[in-house]
């Protein structure tokens, strides 16, 4: 084979493995794994990928069978990622809900893969020293911290829903290099979820902020 060739058959390989990682990022797993493991696989990569897209979206309409249970209360789910943005927005809404707040449950959202391999024990405790910084931030004794998994915008939808909460809360900008590839997480939850979404403003950087609130269309307040 000449060398021309090898060049062309080197980069289709290493194209279709950021390809692969690309799609997989949106799909709520880690881009620089995929990165990885389609570097080195290329082609070869595509059936794994197929069959990780394939689990965890059968797992995502099993939970879709799950009722959502009955509303009791002003319950509110606040998505975090550590960002200045992301923690003045559960202070801002706090302050503008105060008493009607019933219960908070304040929640992080990490990959598919950073789950249960050994590799994502970092992230995971990582992101719960921020959840419980978060949490006692609020100064609340009613309030729970979770990690999820996933692509965040699904993750805490379907979180929301099926724990009754009335209303998601959270930054208008966050963390992620590549989230500007695919839209920002924000808009999504504004446009697709069932329950209301309160946005706190992009500038913030305290609780005595000025804040945006966006209510999916229909959805009651």
């Amino acid at each position: 084979m000449e060398a021309n060739e090898l060049v062309i058959v080197a980069a289709v390989w290493v194209a279709v493995g950021v390809v692969c990682a690309f799609i997989m990022r949106r799909r709520g797993h880690d881009f620089y794994v995929w990165l990885a493991l389609g570097t080195v696989l290329g082609p070869l990569v595509v059936p794994l990928a197929l069959e990780r897209a394939r689990f965890h979206g059968a797992l995502e309409k099993e939970s879709e069978t799950i009722p959502t249970p009955p509303r009791r209360g002003f319950d509110v789910v606040a998505g975090i990622d550590g960002s200045d943005e992301s923690l003045a927005a559960v202070g801002s809404a706090l302050d503008l809900f105060g008493e009607s707040v019933t219960s908070l449950a304040i929640v992080t959202v990490l990959d598919y893969d950073s789950e249960s391999s050994a590799a994502g024990s970092e992230p995971r405790e990582e992101a719960q020293a921020i959840l419980d910084s978060a949490a006692a931030g609020t100064g609340l004794d009613f309030v729970r911290t979770d990690i999820l998994y996933g692509r965040a915008d699904r993750a805490l939808a379907e979180f929301a829903r099926t724990h009754g909460a009335e209303l998601i809360v959270v930054g208008a900008r966050g963390h992620g290099a590549t989230e500007a590839l695919f839209g920002s997480i924000t808009e999504r939850l504004v446009g697709a979820c069932e329950v209301p979404v309160y946005v706190g403003a992009s500038s913030t950087s305290s609780r005595d902020v000025e804040t945006v609130a966006e209510m999916t269309p229909g959805a009651r307040p």
